[in-house]
């Protein structure tokens, strides 16, 4: 049965209405929230993308989580020469904040560091979220620092030495 011109109007000024409000982050907040936790966040999904299909997963690694199973998973699979993600969740000031690494099916090796809500909002907006990925230095290294996460840039965290400068886990 074909759709009245009023309901196909109706449906089309609705679905207009539903589009502006995606599209300008007027989404309600439980609801961006509901779709990260289904879906992931842009680490996940960037990580995922670097690494490829074929890649290991390590894990996500929580704050108060041991990461030592999750060092060690990353540890063989480049030692065995395959790609591979890792991701730790780290304790920010005012927004989630995570570091990880990924290694490409090419063998590249990347830093990924993830930023909820750059403008602090508390929590990771879904239109906010930011993932800066660096490629690590050559040849690739990996060093486990003593918080027994995988790093590529230095063997201990510390604070960085400006905005810009290339550590994926300051603390």
């Amino acid at each position: 049965m074909p759709m009245s011109g009023i309901k196909r109007w109706t449906l089309l000024i609705a679905g207009f209405v539903v589009a502006l409000i995606v599209i300008s982050g007027l989404v309600p907040i439980s609801l961006s929230d509901a779709f990260i936790r289904k879906y992931g966040d842009a680490m996940d999904w960037r990580g995922a993308w670097l690494a490829g299909r074929r890649s290991v997963n390590c894990g996500r690694i929580r704050i108060g989580q041991d990461p030592g199973a999750a060092t060690k998973c990353g540890l063989e699979a480049h030692a065995a020469g395959r790609p591979f993600r890792v991701r730790y969740d780290i304790m920010g000031y005012d927004e989630p904040v995570a570091g990880g690494l990924v290694v490409a099916a090419d063998g590249r090796l990347y830093a990924l560091s993830f930023m909820g809500d750059p403008s602090g909002g508390g929590r990771t907006s879904l239109w906010g979220q930011r993932v800066d990925v660096q490629l690590c230095p050559k040849p690739p290294r990996l060093f486990v620092n003593p918080k027994g996460r995988l790093n590529c840039f230095q063997a201990a965290p510390s604070p960085p030495a400006g905005i810009t400068s290339p550590n994926m886990e300051p603390y």
